[in-house]
């Protein structure tokens, strides 16, 4: 009787080849080199700049309104350029209101005896360019009665001075009061000044 034949056992495995271990080693410890090489720069962010305080002391400009500058040198002007001039306030020679007039009596209150002569003076002065004709007449009045007495039409230039003489009429008897209106009219513009003349 023939023996059995021998059975064969499984080969145990192979030891792991060192030196390929060995090469993935020193890959990976060149890759960490690297890395730490490169990656710091692109994950820190640079620090922020510090204030630092300025010394000394600031200058302060003054602004000075266009029409308070002074012309520059003399010389020529570039095209398009403007240069700085100096404008003053100057009054203003506009009439303030329509042309007019005023006209000033004096005495305003008189006395005088039978045919004795009071002079009137007037005074007329133009407003706001006033350069018109000016019709003036005395209007007296005694009780219901009354007299007109023409002083004629004066003319420019103003001011200008016009006397009146007024000789009181002997049909008066003393103690009476003359009421007078001085109508003064021109441009469209009529003034009356009171009068007043008592006999004595």
């Amino acid at each position: 009787m023939e023996p059995a034949p021998a059975v064969e056992e499984n080969p145990s495995p192979s030891p792991p080849d060192r030196g390929k271990w060995a090469i993935i080693a020193l890959i990976i410890v060149i890759a960490g080199i690297a890395a730490a090489a490169f990656l710091p720069p692109l994950l820190t962010t640079p620090p922020a700049e510090q204030a630092h305080p300025i010394s000394g002391t600031i200058p302060q400009t003054t602004i000075t309104p266009p029409y308070h500058r002074t012309p520059g040198p003399t010389g020529p002007v570039s095209p398009g350029v403007t240069p700085w001039v100096t404008l003053s306030a100057t009054p203003s020679t506009t009439p303030s209101g329509p042309p007019g007039f005023t006209v000033i009596i004096s005495p305003v209150q008189a006395s005088a005896g039978k045919g004795e002569t009071v002079t009137y003076t007037m005074k007329i002065e133009a407003q706001n360019g006033f350069s018109g004709k000016i019709h003036m007449e005395l209007v007296a009045s005694v009780l219901f009665f009354s007299q007109t007495y023409d002083l004629g039409t004066q003319e420019p230039p103003y001011p200008k001075t016009v006397e009146y003489p007024f000789t009181v009429p002997d049909s008066l008897w003393p103690g009476t009061t003359v009421n007078g209106v001085l109508r003064s009219t021109g441009g469209g513009i009529t003034r009356e000044d009171q009068l007043t003349l008592t006999v004595r």
